[in-house]
């Protein structure tokens, strides 16, 4: 028993040369301990002398490292919690395993629960007692990172088992698996066109026969484009030893380089993947003798998306298969749908096809997933049903990090993007985790009772798509096929229901703001004529502000996606021009089908 009545005779004992992740990590148990029981428990380092009753946080001389089997390697994250007689050890591998295992105990054995910034469960016990554990765990990736505003928080990530490279990591959380920026799209930083072309229009993409300035890619058979890229790599490795990953990766359009020398690789290699891999694989053999622990990153994306049929990534490259094209209402392994996105090249096959080939070939194949409607944040998307066969998939195929893109603009406000962002940091570490149940919790946790009706409503959109066959793109409009009007229907009745049940103001306020995107997909549907949708688009963009929502579309102001629905125009995606981003004035009328998207 560690205590009783707010009362302990326990103690906490870190190393007296403990990193700040494993004084953290102790002082956090202390602090937790002392919510849920009311006592607080002193901490001590290992040069005091030893007593009956000690909780073992991290590196000591308590016990060994050798004898317990933990590894010493870079990256681990691992960790053991294991009773004695009168002790219990909480230890792990690296900078962060100590840490992970303190707040797995506090989850798993005490019931403590971080669903969002400001928003946790800390369960208040009279007594505070486990049985015998003797445990081992280790993530299932190497990297995972649930990209969403709600997930930067760097104490909700580490409280999670989170090692992205966005949270803002201290030395406390251990830091983090941290990539070079730009993080990815690199080509134009590396070798800028702005800079070089003038001069040097032969670095750059030829297509048709003219070298292009506009969206162009790097010509990846140019001696100097080479000489260029390992210099400004070695410069960035300079000046941030930190990093342990640069991306080495193509703008985000299309137009790779066909001049005669890239064009015969890519023939040989029966891919444009050929002519990115041979020049990764490069610069990777290059910096490694000086820099051991860095990886060169690139991108199996849109016309890299399939991999090469002779050349073999360096055990130092790493490559993020991305899933944009994908259908994102059923599982990537069953759904039928080869390129959703009718516009992109395709590879003639499935994602999952692609996923084996590439692991056939790369020891450390990462994932670019995507988790939201990039063209309308807030809008219900019918993806929470897949998630945890997708992870699975990746674990099974080897894969070694995921990076899971939800909605990431300031302030937020992703049709459940916090609920996305908590399941799948469980997934991440555990992809044998349950994620229904998952997500019924965090409903309760965030929600509380008004959590059931909601589950009802995700529910209900989940089982429209699967009967249907109805396919999810993460461009779709108001107006797809799967935001009927019965299905709305349903979701008001069960917001109404979650509002009349909740508990206080605060819960209130969250159940609120987890409805603007029905209000959202109810006024998309307005006729121009109705009766107040003047005033009901005012009240909706006044609360959505009122939330700290700032973007209803990728790159898009609030404001200017209401000026758009104000004319009943509806956004589907944005567009890249001169080289960069742009808010996109791509406009598709209400009434125009849907099918004419592509």
């Amino acid at each position: 028993m560690l205590a009783a009545a707010g009362r302990s005779d326990w103690r906490i004992v870190a190393g007296r040369h403990a990193s700040d992740a494993e004084r953290h990590a102790a002082d956090e148990l202390s602090r937790y301990l002392a919510e849920i029981g009311g006592a607080a428990l002193s901490v001590v380092t290992d040069d005091t002398r030893r007593q009956p009753r000690e909780i073992w946080v991290g590196d000591s001389g308590r016990w060994s490292r050798d004898t317990e089997g933990l590894r010493d390697e870079p990256g681990a994250e691992g960790f053991i919690i294991r009773t004695g007689t009168d002790h219990l050890l909480i230890a792990g591998e690296g900078r962060r395993g100590t840490l992970y295992g303190v707040y797995d105990f506090l989850e798993r054995h005490l019931g403590c629960r971080w669903f969002a910034p400001g928003v946790s469960h800390i369960p208040r016990r009279e007594r505070i007692e486990t049985g015998p554990i003797d445990e081992r765990q280790g993530p299932a990736f190497e990297y995972r990172e649930p990209y969403a505003f709600e997930a930067l928080d760097p104490d909700w990530a580490a409280r999670n088992k989170c090692n992205g490279h966005f949270p803002a990591f201290e030395a406390r959380h251990g830091g983090g698996v941290r990539y070079a920026l730009p993080f990815v799209h690199t080509f134009n930083v590396l070798v800028p066109v702005e800079q070089y072309y003038d001069t040097h229009p032969e670095y750059f993409s030829e297509v048709n026969g003219v070298r292009l300035r506009h969206e162009t890619q790097l010509c990846l058979a140019h001696p100097d484009v080479f000489a260029l890229t390992l210099a400004r790599i070695r410069a960035w490795l300079a000046a941030h030893r930190e990093v342990s990953i640069v991306s080495v990766s193509q703008n985000d359009w299309d137009n790779p380089c066909q001049c005669v020398a890239c064009r015969a690789v890519d023939a040989e290699e029966g891919n444009f993947s050929g002519s990115l891999i041979r020049f990764v694989n490069r610069i990777a053999e290059a910096i490694e003798p000086d820099y051991p622990h860095v990886a060169i990153d690139t991108l199996a994306y849109q016309y890299t998306r399939r991999a090469p049929r002779c050349v073999r990534p360096r055990p130092n490259v790493i490559v993020r298969l991305c899933t944009i094209e994908c259908c994102f209402s059923h599982p990537l392994e069953t759904c039928g749908e080869k390129m959703l996105l009718k516009r992109q090249r395709g590879t003639g096959a499935t994602l999952t096809e692609d996923l084996i080939a590439w692991g056939r070939i790369c020891r450390r194949v990462y994932i670019w997933d995507y988790v939201t409607n990039f063209a309308n944040y807030v809008l219900p998307f019918p993806n929470l049903g897949v998630l945890g066969a997708n992870v699975r998939l990746f674990a099974r195929n080897h894969v070694k990090g995921v990076f899971e893109q939800g909605a990431n603009p300031p302030g937020g406000g992703g049709e459940f993007a916090g609920l996305r962002a908590w399941v799948l940091a469980r997934l991440l570490w555990n992809p044998d985790a349950d994620a229904d149940s998952l997500i019924a919790e965090y409903l309760h946790g965030v929600y509380g009772r008004g959590g059931a009706p909601l589950l009802r409503y995700i529910k209900a959109l989940q089982r429209l798509v699967q009967a249907q066959g109805l396919h999810a793109s993460i461009y779709d409009r108001p107006d797809s096929a799967y935001l009927t009007r019965d299905l709305l229907a349903v979701a008001v009745s069960c917001f109404d229901e979650a509002e009349q049940l909740a508990e206080d103001e605060a819960v209130l306020t969250r159940i609120k703001r987890a409805r603007l995107p029905v209000r959202f997909a109810q006024l998309s549907a307005l006729p121009l004529d109705a009766t107040d949708r003047e005033r009901l688009l005012g009240e909706f963009e006044a609360d959505a502000a009122a939330a700290g929502i700032t973007q209803l579309s990728e790159h898009i102001p609030l404001a200017r996606t209401m000026h758009y629905l104000r004319q009943g125009i509806h956004l589907t995606h944005f567009a890249r021009y001169d080289g960069g981003w742009s808010p996109f004035d791509n406009p598709w009328p209400v009434g125009e089908p849907a099918a004419n998207r592509g």
